[in-house]
């Protein structure tokens, strides 16, 4: 009895104070402000607009939306943003999940391109999927309206030939684009100096060597090797920006004399020699670590890859082949006489070396030597490495092409991929 007797008495109490509450506020006189004003017309009109864009990464882009605003607009501030759609990067080609440079979308923010009315900026976003955002404020009012594109950013390799080649301050590249090359493409264009434009203030000096592609799908990486006399970087292949230089490419000590003698890639291996020395990494492995022989010593000028990702060098300084095993950093000497040379025993200074045909799964080998004292003879060596083992290197053929035309003055050959076929050049004629 005495717990309800309290409980009807709080309730009482309860109820004379809400009532209390109510009367108070049906007291109070309602001094607001209502009087509304027409702000008028404010938006961007979209009737008859284009939605989306693709541009090149690097180029310009001018854009002006039809902007309708009947208050004044000089009191408008405006802002032109890019931000990353959610969709995969598209482009050119197909970039998988990975893309080369460590590119992240988190590493790329959103950013503010324009404060103008009017756009018109270079576009220097890296390779992807894009919302351009328009957004105009009134600053007295602080009222905002936006309108948004797509806005898709190619690469600036895409589908073509990048050619290397020699101006002025160095070595640079240019792409062709081509319908032999693509054909989703109608016409011929170029994309001039394109290393110098994506890196104005990194020239690669020196006489131009190599340009080797670097794919290596399944870890989702693809750059390019761009060589020269002196110097040597690896490029983003989505917008060829420097992805590492010289320095950044080894692991452990990094070669004092930079003395390169050339680069090949395979099976997500890549093989590098500098000044006489090869390196390797492997499994798409961006350090290269030094290959060494036991009780021996090498002088690396050339080299390739065999079957599986086997390596094979040619030796300057004791003129024979080398070799190292799949994942292994260690070069042994090749113990093989094949039926018109001996690998082990070769005795000529090599000039040229470089793929054929394919023959049986096999991909025929060209080498070209001249003799330890140049007396003008030429000699083309072509065998076949496809084994896990150096003694089992099949020669094809050895012979004396002395007597083709100005063969000693030829000063670079190309090899045929789909038939056995060879070009060389002299500084006047392709033979």
């Amino acid at each position: 009895m005495i717990g309800g007797v309290i409980m009807k008495k709080y309730t009482s109490i309860k109820v004379i104070i809400l009532l209390f509450v109510f009367g108070l506020t049906a007291c109070l006189d309602d001094e607001g402000n209502y009087n509304y004003a027409d702000l008028g017309n404010f938006y961007v009109d979209t009737v008859g607009i284009q939605h989306t864009y693709t541009i090149k990464q690097f180029s310009s882009f001018a854009l002006t939306p039809k902007f309708i605003y009947d208050g004044d607009k000089s009191v408008l501030k405006y802002k032109w943003e890019l931000y990353k759609s959610d969709e995969p990067y598209i482009g050119p080609s197909s970039y998988g999940t990975g893309y080369s440079h460590d590119y992240t979308r988190d590493d790329y923010p959103d950013y503010t391109i324009s404060t103008e009315r009017e756009l018109d900026v270079k576009i220097e976003a890296i390779p992807g999927a894009y919302y351009l955002v328009f957004t105009a404020t009134d600053t007295t009012s602080g009222l905002k309206t936006t309108m948004d594109w797509r806005l898709t950013v190619e690469g600036v390799i895409g589908s073509g030939l990048a050619v290397l080649y020699k101006n002025a301050g160095g070595s640079d590249i240019d792409i062709v684009y081509s319908p032999l090359f693509n054909g989703s493409l109608t016409e011929t264009s170029y994309n001039r100096n394109t290393y110098s434009t994506v890196n104005p203030t990194r020239p690669l000096t020196g006489e131009p060597k190599e340009l080797v592609s670097a794919i290596y799908a399944s870890y989702d990486l693809y750059y390019l090797y761009m060589t020269s006399g002196e110097d040597v970087v690896r490029l983003s292949s989505i917008d060829m920006s420097i992805a590492d230089e010289f320095d950044g490419l080894f692991a452990g000590k990094i070669p004092a004399v930079k003395d390169l003698n050339g680069i090949f890639v395979r099976n997500y291996n890549t093989f590098f020699i500098n000044n006489g020395v090869a390196y390797k990494a492997n499994s798409g492995g961006l350090q290269l670590t030094p290959m060494a022989m036991k009780n021996d010593d090498y002088y690396a000028v050339a080299g390739n890859t065999t079957w599986q990702v086997n390596s094979l060098f040619y030796d300057g300084l004791h003129r024979r082949f080398i070799f190292s095993k799949m994942w292994s950093a260690e070069i042994d000497p090749v113990i093989n006489s094949a039926a018109h040379f001996d690998f082990g025993n070769v005795g000529k200074d090599l000039i040229h070396w470089s793929n054929g045909y394919w023959q049986s799964d096999n991909q025929i080998n060209y080498c070209f030597f001249k003799n330890p004292v140049d007396d003008g003879k030429r000699y083309m060596y072509v065998f076949v490495a496809d084994k896990s083992t150096a003694s089992a290197y099949t020669s094809k053929c050895a012979m004396d092409i002395s007597a083709c035309p100005d063969i000693a003055l030829a000063n670079s050959f190309a090899t045929g991929e789909r038939g056995p076929v060879v070009f060389y050049a002299t500084d006047a004629n392709v033979y």
